[in-house]
């Protein structure tokens, strides 16, 4: 079933995004073993460090909000430590009481491992503290993340697709009911926090480059949020969505296509290159690992691995397919963006003309960047450059 939600058309909509990488990581602790995620002990995670940069990061997103973004976009993953964010909902429950104005994107729950009915609970919650101002992303994770449930990655897909089915069941048919399916079984379903907005908050799929992940968010009318891929990827991606959308009974627009790039703003060029350099932090150390960490048998199509290979993962910089890889070679192309605010509205305003994306995510921090320049970029993103791409006018996606 194809799900048409009223989404914006007219403009970008820009949102901000960090990791909250633990920057206290440097590549000399990272080179004394063979994997950068299962295999790199917790011993390196200091609390009281820790305490400091979650609290920068929610500064970091409170003056996002006053600025002018028009959403936070949040994530989630396990066992690595550019990324302190292992519960996604935890930190949407603190950005909902942080801000007041700007959407809040969750991108996403991982739920194929775990309870659909706590999911959707959560969420419904989250949509009632913010004001109804949750967008829900739920993705498949990666295998690191299946690894570590215990589930078999062979069942990740039918896995996610059954619990989603239930998600939205539970947001959208009165309780109590009863639901028996191949993974999960519930004698007595009834939730009783149900969403804020009506039907449901919407609904994002994000992917890194499998067509599959495409094909599958457009037969259900989720939009599609791409994570960094080069444009000519990025292009050939939303094809697809346009392709698959025709045949499933819908015209496809920007409303159902993102992008996320990495991107810094200071006062001037030299400034904001030289700050943009930590965007390559640790860039070769986090697939590191054996196969199995990274793509176990089963866990996603030899297509999908075809076109990771062919895109330069984010930070990973892996270089191995002749991708651009080095930090002036992904300036380059666009795929990171820094520069003083007119070097980057002229940047994005190419992007967004090209693309035509009803979404821009702006990756806008990484390992040990400093808070304040962190800071500096939000402001001058928000004063100068949002106001500058909210004049650039998408246009309709062709058939």
């Amino acid at each position: 079933m194809v799900d048409q939600l009223k989404r914006p058309t007219e403009h970008a909509e820009i949102y901000w995004f960090s990791e909250q990488p633990y920057g206290h990581v440097g590549e000399e602790d990272l080179k004394k073993y063979d994997s950068g995620r299962l295999g790199f002990p917790n011993t390196y995670f200091d609390p009281e460090k820790a305490s400091v940069l979650y609290n920068q990061y929610h500064e970091q997103y409170q003056l996002a909000d006053e600025v002018g973004f028009d959403g936070i976009m949040s994530n989630e993953h396990h066992a690595s430590y550019w990324c302190m964010k292992p519960a996604v909902n935890l930190d949407a429950a603190v950005i909902a009481k942080l801000t007041k104005k700007v959407k809040i994107a969750i991108l996403g729950n991982v739920i194929s491992v775990n309870d659909p009915i706590r999911m959707a609970e959560e969420i419904a919650m989250l949509d009632c503290y913010s004001g109804g101002r949750i967008i829900s992303g739920f993705v498949r994770g990666t295998a690191v993340e299946t690894l570590l449930s215990g589930n078999d990655p062979t069942e990740n897909f039918a896995r996610f697709q059954e619990a989603h089915d239930l998600i939205i069941k539970c947001w959208t048919v009165p309780g109590p009911f009863r639901h028996e399916g191949k993974y999960f079984n519930y004698r007595v379903v009834n939730p009783w926090v149900k969403p804020m907005q009506t039907p449901r908050p919407d609904i994002w799929f994000p992917g890194t480059g499998s067509p599959e992940s495409v094909v599958w968010a457009a037969t259900h009318g989720h939009p599609y949020m791409n994570l960094g891929a080069l444009v000519d990827t990025t292009e050939w991606l939303k094809q697809i969505y346009i392709d698959t959308a025709k045949d499933v009974g819908f015209k496809a627009g920007p409303e159902h296509f993102g992008y996320l790039l990495r991107c810094v703003v200071a006062d001037t060029d030299e400034k904001a290159i030289e700050i943009g350099r930590e965007f390559m932090w640790t860039a070769d150390h986090r697939q590191k690992g054996p196969r199995e960490h990274n793509d176990p048998p089963g866990y996603q199509s030899r297509t999908a691995v075809d076109v990771k290979r062919a895109r330069p993962a984010l930070g990973t910089g892996t270089s191995e397919f002749g991708n651009p890889t080095t930090y002036e070679e992904l300036q380059a192309v666009n795929n990171i963006i820094v520069g003083s605010p007119e070097t980057v509205i002229r940047k994005f305003t190419e992007i967004i003309e090209r693309l035509s994306p009803g979404y821009i995510h702006i990756y806008g921090n990484e390992g040990a960047m400093k808070h304040e320049d962190t800071m500096r970029s939000i402001e001058l993103l928000g004063k100068e450059v949002i106001p500058a791409l909210h004049q650039v006018k998408l246009r309709p996606y062709d058939d």
